[in-house]
């Protein structure tokens, strides 16, 4: 075996070298830990901040919500309220020639000259007059006793119509087996309801849907119904302005002041074929728009009424205290007198924007656009318009004309511009 020579002196500038080299390893070794640990924890920091944010600015968190609402209750993409456009209709009263000329059936092309208005506004609501219980309780237009087919709930959603008021005087024509037809067609269809109830727990719930990130209560009641219903949780009645129920009115809508930005009262009231206002309308609006109501919508007496501002505690109210029919079939209704067997033909569309701001939601771009349910001949040709495009022409054809030399263009201007124009609202018929 060769011995083997060892450079003695050379050994402790190897040994050195290592120690140093081993040293630097282990220094960086030390900075990539840090490094990583400090990564780790800005990592851990972003997912907090993150989770937290998803908890209090989700786009899709719960919002609140009443049983039945049908709308989509989410805040928009930027988590901020923004400008909301209503638009607000009369009534919705589908009588025996309408159902007899659509049947079970689409409403087909009868809204076609309003749909691009309902189509571009973010929220419509309509009084929906008449229980939609469905063929199984039997279809009806006549009598005063009305029911709609089930398919009534997707013409409204096929018409850009997202809300229905139900307390109405015809809400308890099919019973209670009617009233919960209503609301499961109505869920079915993706419509939004309120003012008639399953339950109690139902009943006490404040109604909000949230449209731009903004949240609207709406509340709904009626003088009172046709028919008798089981539980007085049933429908939202308050039979008189002096009434314990009245108060319970006024609770909701205190309530609803309290849960969402903009509150919408939707009242059956008046007295019929009348363009004056009665005792219920008269103590009952101030009081409401004293209750926080930002917008009052009224219908029930079949014709257009007044519209005005309400004005309490440095708020101004919009209160419309009657809309009229939005889709009717009827000449010659026997209990009105000649004006109004011929303004029963004649509602109105209210729109306005519900406007956020610092002090609250403001009532701006109000704006009324009346319309003329137009049919021919043996309730022929049905056609809802605004009355700004409506024509004489038509109006000669119109089956009103023939009992009424008074139906004409120019006369149904006239009588819309008496009722509305000391609101000083932008009317929509030039």
């Amino acid at each position: 075996m060769q011995a083997v020579s060892v450079n003695a002196s050379s050994f402790p500038i190897h040994s050195l070298w290592y120690n140093q080299d081993m040293k630097h390893k282990r220094t960086r070794l030390r900075m990539d830990r840090v490094l990583l640990l400090a990564g780790s924890v800005l990592l851990l920091l972003f997912l907090a901040v993150m989770a937290v944010r998803a908890v209090f600015f989700s786009d899709t968190g719960p919002r609140p919500t009443a049983a039945g609402q049908g709308l989509d209750s989410t805040r928009n993409q930027t988590g901020k309220t923004q400008r909301v456009s209503v638009t607000a209709t009369g009534d919705i009263l589908l009588e025996e020639p309408l159902l007899n000329t659509f049947g079970s059936g689409s409403w087909q092309d009868c809204l076609a000259d309003i749909d691009p208005l309902l189509a571009a506004d973010d929220l419509t609501i309509a009084n929906m007059e008449v229980p939609i219980g469905g063929e199984e309780l039997g279809i009806t237009g006549i009598d005063y006793s009305f029911n709609a087919p089930a398919r009534t709930a997707q013409n409204l959603k096929d018409h850009s119509i997202e809300f229905v008021s139900l307390a109405n005087n015809h809400a308890a024509d099919r019973g209670t087996q009617g009233i919960l037809n209503t609301h499961r067609n109505l869920d079915e269809a993706g419509i939004g309801h309120t003012g008639t109830f399953g339950s109690q727990e139902e009943r006490n719930q404040t109604n909000v849907v949230t449209v731009n990130g903004m949240d609207i209560a709406i509340v709904s009641w009626t003088y009172d119904t046709n028919q008798p219903y089981d539980q007085e949780w049933q429908v939202n009645s308050f039979y008189s302005p002096d009434s314990a129920q009245s108060q319970v009115l006024l609770e909701d809508v205190r309530r609803a002041r309290q849960q969402a930005d903009a509150v919408i009262v939707c009242m059956h009231w008046g007295t019929e074929f009348t363009y004056g206002l009665n005792d219920a309308q008269r103590i009952l609006g101030p009081q409401i728009a004293q209750a926080g109501a930002d917008v009052i919508i009224g219908n029930h007496p079949h014709t257009i009424q007044p519209a005005e501002w309400i004005e309490t505690d440095g708020r101004k109210t919009l209160c419309l205290w009657s809309l009229g029919n939005f889709l009717s079939s009827a000449y010659q209704v026997d209990r009105a007198d000649e004006t109004f067997q011929d303004m029963y033909e004649v509602g109105a569309l209210a729109a306005f924007d519900l406007v956020p701001g610092a002090s609250g939601v403001r009532v701006e771009n109000t704006r009324i656009i009346p319309i003329v349910n137009h049919f021919e001949g043996e309730y022929e040709s049905f056609r809802l318009m605004k009355l700004k495009d409506y024509t004489e022409e038509l109006a000669a054809a119109h089956s009103q004309r023939r009992f009424s030399d008074l139906f004409r263009k120019d006369w149904l201007v006239q009588q819309v511009h008496e009722v509305f124009d000391p609101s000083g609202i932008d009317l929509e018929l030039d």
